[in-house]
């Protein structure tokens, strides 16, 4: 099994908000972010069946437990999520980022 990674993009506040998604055997990993350079922000995890925890980081721990949680119920795996947003925007950009989600997805 090669690894398959899945992008998807979007403009938030006028910069680019991305996101990519990665499935190994066991796991899937998704990673969203503001501006060019991809960076790790806020990690959580989440199992099927609806259990998360969150890692690294507080202040998209709540968005990223949803986003972890959603992936692991769909794909039957853990979910490890990384979202690096700048403070204040993660309420506002929670619907861009399920949308990106779900694009990831289908994707993939």
């Amino acid at each position: 099994m090669g690894l398959e990674l899945s992008t998807a993009e979007t403009l938030l506040e006028g910069r680019p908000l991305r996101a990519a998604l990665l499935e190994l055997g066991n796991a899937v990993i998704a990673l969203f972010w503001l501006g060019e350079e991809p960076k790790l922000g806020t990690l959580t995890i989440s199992m099927p069946g609806g259990v998360s925890s969150p890692l690294l980081g507080d202040r998209d721990r709540m968005l990223g437990q949803v986003i972890g949680e959603r992936l692991a119920h769909l794909y039957g795996k853990m979910a490890l999520v990384s979202i690096n947003l700048p403070q204040g925007l993660g309420v506002s950009a929670g619907r861009i980022l399920m949308k990106l989600m779900e694009e990831l997805v289908r994707g993939h």
